[in-house]
C-alpha cells in the first residue's frame, strides 16, 4: 500500500498539481480501490427466493434428466440426458447446463455426479445463463430423484429436505 501511495504521489508531483490537490487525489483512489477492491473478489451472494414449486415456475425450462458427465475449467458445465420436459420445450434429448464456479450464482459440479438423476429449472432468476441454459443457486433451483423419490426443498423452508414419489411430485408440479 506504501509503494502504491508513494508512486502516486510522485506521478501526481510529476504532473505539476498543487500538494492540496495532490492529497485530495490521493485519498479519492485510495477509497476508490478500498470500496472496489472487495465487491470484484468475492463470490456471488444472492437471496434465497424460495423452494422448488415456487421458484420453478420462474424458470423458462424445466426437466428431470441424468447427468452424463462434466466439463470442468474456466467454464464449467454438465451435460444432461432429458428423461422428460415438465416445463416448456427443447428440440433434443439432450443438453449443456452452465455451472458455477462461485462467480456466476450457480452451484458447482461436485454436488452433481455423473449417473445421477435430477428435476432441474432453468434460467431462473440469478442463473445468469450466459451462453445457453443455467442452473441458479438463489433458491431450489434443483431437486434430486432416486428409486422414484424426489428429494430437496419442495415446498418447505430453505434447507428442509422434504421427499415425495416422483408420481406425486409430477401432480403438484402441474
Amino acid at each position: 500500500m506504501n509503494i502504491t501511495v508513494t508512486l502516486t504521489r510522485n506521478l501526481l508531483k510529476e504532473l505539476g498539481i498543487p500538494q492540496m490537490r495532490r492529497i485530495g487525489l490521493i485519498c479519492l483512489i485510495l477509497i476508490t480501490a478500498v470500496i472496489a477492491g472487495p465487491i470484484s473478489g468475492h463470490a456471488c451472494s444472492c437471496a434465497w427466493r424460495g423452494p422448488f414449486l415456487r421458484v420453478a415456475g420462474e424458470s423458462l425450462l424445466v426437466i428431470r434428466g441424468r447427468i452424463l458427465r462434466h466439463h470442468p475449467g474456466p467454464a464449467p458445465s454438465m451435460d444432461v440426458l432429458i428423461l422428460e420436459t415438465l416445463k416448456g420445450g427443447i428440440l433434443d434429448s439432450g443438453l449443456s447446463v452452465q455451472m458455477g464456479d462461485g462467480m456466476l450464482c450457480r452451484p458447482s459440479l461436485e454436488g452433481f455426479p455423473p449417473g445421477s438423476e435430477w428435476i432441474l429449472a432453468l434460467n431462473g432468476p440469478g442463473a445468469k445463463p450466459g451462453k445457453g441454459l443455467a442452473l441458479s443457486h438463489c433458491g431450489e433451483y434443483w431437486l434430486s430423484v432416486e428409486k422414484g423419490v424426489v428429494a430437496g426443498s419442495i415446498d418447505g423452508m430453505q434447507h428442509e429436505k422434504q421427499k415425495i414419489s416422483l408420481e406425486e411430485f409430477k401432480n403438484r408440479f402441474r
